[in-house]
């Protein structure tokens, strides 16, 4: 009996779902929008290269102008949604933590001693076997 290719598809199949589960899914879907807009840009424009597209797109400040709802639908263009696991719905919820201050600590110091040794009991699974 062959398994290889079984594992190989298993294998492939639980790295794509751990891989995409890390990944805003829905923002993979709106690919075919990034070159549907960058070939608008390039009817406006024919020098642009797709590199320049990009850097007006996501490295430089986000501009509202003309285009900015287009803009608006590029993938990975905002954060507005969380991270979800192994889905494409994606539902945002906002939570709100609050952070108490920590308790003080006591102010003595304890050194160490003879109050605070370890005690020999404590070694007794540690010693060799004793013949009666």
């Amino acid at each position: 009996m062959y398994i290889y290719p079984v594992k190989r598809i298993t294998g492939i199949f639980v790295l794509s779902v751990y891989l995409l589960s890390f990944a805003e899914v829905h923002n993979l879907f709106k690919i075919p929008v990034l070159f549907q807009h960058f070939q608008e840009h390039k009817q406006e424009d024919p020098s642009i290269s797709f590199w320049d597209f990009i850097k007006i797109h996501y490295m430089e400040p986000i501009v509202v102008d003309e285009d900015y709802d287009r803009d608006q639908q590029l993938p990975f263009r905002n954060a507005d949604c969380c991270l979800v696991a192994a889905s494409s719905v994606c539902e945002c919820n906002t939570i709100t933590v609050e952070i108490e201050p920590l308790p003080v600590l006591a102010e003595k110091f304890y050194s160490f001693n003879e109050v605070n040794k370890a005690r020999k009991y404590s070694f007794a699974v540690f010693q060799p076997p004793r013949y009666a």
